[in-house]
């Protein structure tokens, strides 16, 4: 089963050079960990989000704006797709996730191959 992972962090929180070094040589093994074991189908880190433009409706018809769709000190900074057994198995990989500091958000993917149809909302 396919789970996305959501690397939610405060982008106000701030590392100096060494800790920011380290926490990314710890990032890159958990990479490696999960790839390894063939669980790993995709991820990347994401620009912080004051880079975000998001598009919104109102009436029917677009409007878009620069930065990100709420307000708010944690943002997500990255994600992943891994493919798992099932929930338990992708827990357990989340708690590893290195940053301490950080959240992830565990949502299961949705399978298109078992829908008629692909809705999008």
């Amino acid at each position: 089963m396919k789970y996305m992972l959501l690397f939610i962090k405060n982008e106000e929180a701030d590392l100096d050079e060494v800790a920011q070094r380290a926490h990314y040589a710890a990032i890159d093994e958990w990479f490696s960990e999960i790839g390894r074991d063939g669980k790993l189908r995709g991820g990347e880190e994401l620009q912080p989000s004051n880079t975000a433009t998001t598009i919104r409706f109102q009436e029917g018809r677009p409007l878009v704006t620069d930065g990100p769709f709420m307000e708010s000190k944690e943002n997500v900074a990255g994600f992943v797709t891994i493919d798992v057994a099932d929930l338990d198995e992708a827990i357990a990989i989340a708690k590893k996730w290195p940053p301490k500091d950080q959240a992830v958000e565990i949502r299961p993917v949705v399978n298109h191959d078992d829908m008629p149809h692909h809705p999008v909302g």
